[in-house]
């Protein structure tokens, strides 16, 4: 059996945490599941104001 690469695993996780180009894409997914969650809560609060304004409609509309 050959081995391509002979350096040992610790060594190349050390590498890939200090190459610019893995540390921008880490960054870059970090920041779309962020966004992805704060899109979420948007619509989410969103959904929750409009059944809130529902109901003072027909509260308002029952007080007549």
């Amino acid at each position: 059996m050959k081995m391509q690469n002979k350096e040992a695993i610790s060594v190349i996780r050390e590498q890939q945490q200090t190459d610019p180009v893995m540390t921008m894409g880490q960054e870059l997914s970090s920041l779309k599941i962020s966004n992805i969650q704060k899109d979420a809560l948007i619509q989410t609060m969103g959904e929750q104001l409009a059944q809130v304004k529902l109901e003072l409609i027909q509260i308002k509309g029952g007080a007549k």
